[in-house]
């Protein structure tokens, strides 16, 4: 049973991390995100609250109308995971206003995506997986002041538990000098043929020299051509939105060593959440298109 002083002690804690607000949310997979993310936080449980928005240091409790009924996508949302959570729903009313409330119980096992339908590619679940497992890391305080190959084992971890073969630190294709093979940081097979390539960076501001030296070790490391490879950044700036906005206007004018054909800065339209982002950048390689995610996962100050 949902306890309604619980969510109201919630709603006054603007930066609980067990805790997902939004105005108005009907779409099955935004909401199989969410149950998802909350499946496994440490304490032990968590809520996503419909009617509620999310403002700098507090919330505000819009309401939602009395025939507001969430049954059919939060059944439609729960096929789409590979585990079912333990989960329980439904209105309450605080402040006068009716409000639609989804507990999420704590389970010992992750969840992620079932395998795609045919209306859904391998590259869709693995960047739904992928993102999902940054979702995990940022609430995990002890990688808030950590090292790269520890954030990357993590999200290693959370990939191979879901299936995807790994490798990391690959000896592959050239260094960055050209002398001799470079290490991937994350090396992803399916079938095992090569999937994708994962290349991770920290960033405390837009070095963009640094970010280079990264961007180009995919190309030289890529030595099949994959249909899509991955720059993930671990990003620890104060203020986020615009260093994103920075990154993106940068990535999408600069100089590639495959042809740059287009760049989408809204590839995460379905994923709302603001502190992790993501865009896409196409290139011609040999006469087909291939894809670059470009994701970067907010890292709260310690």
């Amino acid at each position: 049973m949902i306890d309604i002083n619980e969510v109201k002690q919630l709603l006054q804690s603007p930066d609980s991390k067990n805790l997902i607000c939004r105005n108005v949310e009907f779409r099955p997979q935004n909401l199989a995100l969410f149950i998802a993310a909350l499946s496994n936080m440490t304490e032990g449980y968590g809520y996503i609250v419909i009617g509620v928005s999310k403002n700098t240091d507090n919330y505000s409790i819009n309401g939602i109308s009395n025939g507001f009924i969430l049954d059919e996508p939060i059944k439609r949302a729960l096929s789409l995971l590979a585990e079912q959570p333990i989960i329980e729903f439904g209105t309450l009313s605080i402040e006068g206003k009716n409000i639609y409330a989804i507990k999420v119980i704590n389970i010992t096992n992750e969840i992620f995506f079932k395998p795609p339908q045919n209306t859904e590619s391998l590259t869709d679940l693995f960047i739904r997986d992928l993102y999902l497992a940054c979702i995990k890391l940022q609430a995990r305080k002890l990688y808030v002041s950590t090292t790269e190959d520890e954030r990357n084992d993590f999200i290693t971890d959370l990939l191979e538990t879901n299936g995807y073969r790994i490798k990391d630190q690959t000896r592959r294709g050239s260094s960055a000098s050209g002398k001799s093979s470079g290490e991937i940081d994350i090396f992803v097979e399916n079938d095992r043929m090569p999937f994708t390539i994962i290349e991770a960076l920290n960033l405390d501001s837009l070095n963009t020299n640094y970010l280079d030296v990264h961007l180009d070790k995919i190309y030289s490391y890529d030595t099949t051509g994959n249909a899509f490879n991955v720059c993930l950044s671990y990003v620890k700036v104060k203020d986020f939105g615009s260093f994103w906005d920075r990154y993106c206007n940068y990535v999408k004018t600069r100089e590639y060593p495959v042809m740059l054909v287009s760049s989408d800065t809204n590839a995460d339209k379905d994923y709302s959440y603001s502190d992790i982002r993501f865009m896409t950048t196409t290139h011609n390689r040999s006469g087909k298109n291939t894809r670059l995610y470009h994701m970067c996962v907010k890292i709260q100050e310690s």
